[in-house]
């Protein structure tokens, strides 16, 4: 008698491990599906090619013609696009929308660099209804 409830202890302890494993992945699952995708990349960087970043960086120089914002999108449930708002002292200087055309996605904007655009930058990342889903700080002295 006591091995057979010992043996409904266990299973009874092994279906509840198991139904809460379970209840918390359908938790996870929920809690991301709102998201229209996942940004798994995004760098500043002194150039893209071949569809990867090159000098990438925190602090970039004047004399650094041309600045890239590259991001790398996964899992993208539709076709979509992103901003990049490129951001001088806290001003904004340029916003570049780019598609989003499939679930794995890479794309980059530029921005012009002159001798006068020396302080704190920033590229704020944002989804197409206007989310912001990352911001890059940088430095142009």
């Amino acid at each position: 008698m006591r091995r057979i409830n010992c043996f409904y202890y266990i299973l009874m302890c092994i279906g509840i491990t198991l139904l809460s494993f379970l209840f918390s992945a359908s938790l996870q699952a929920q809690d991301t599906s709102d998201m229209e995708f996942e940004l798994e990349e995004a760098a500043i960087c002194r150039n893209v090619v071949d569809r990867v970043p090159i000098g990438r960086g925190s602090v970039f120089h004047t004399d650094t013609e041309r600045l890239y914002c590259f991001t790398k999108v996964v899992n993208a449930k539709t076709d979509t696009t992103i901003t990049h708002h490129w951001y001088m002292n806290g001003k904004l200087k340029a916003s570049v929308t780019l598609p989003v055309k499939s679930a794995s996605w890479r794309t980059w904007s530029s921005k012009k660099i002159t001798p006068n655009d020396t302080g704190d930058w920033m590229v704020e990342i944002l989804t197409a209804d206007g989310n912001a889903v990352e911001s890059i700080l940088f430095l142009v002295q």
